[in-house]
């Protein structure tokens, strides 16, 4: 008779990384950006997206560093 073993409590480190979560900002930039130059001021585009107007004029400066500015 040969005896079980059985698999009791085995301590495991394991190391969870966070999700890379995009910004709000960066994810509609070039939306904003294509109605800014369409002539829609910030303060339209931020109450037509129901978002602030921070994140309208974090967007477009985020498009104009990443694009090189407005094509």
């Amino acid at each position: 008779m040969q005896p079980i073993l059985t698999a009791a409590e085995i301590t495991v480190k394991i190391i969870i990384q966070p999700l890379e979560r995009i910004p709000l900002y960066q994810k509609i930039s070039k939306k904003v950006t294509e109605l800014h130059f369409l002539g829609m001021p910030c303060k339209n585009i931020a109450k037509n997206l129901n978002i602030s107007r921070g994140t309208i004029t974090n967007a477009c400066k985020f498009h104009k560093t990443t694009q090189g500015g407005e094509k």
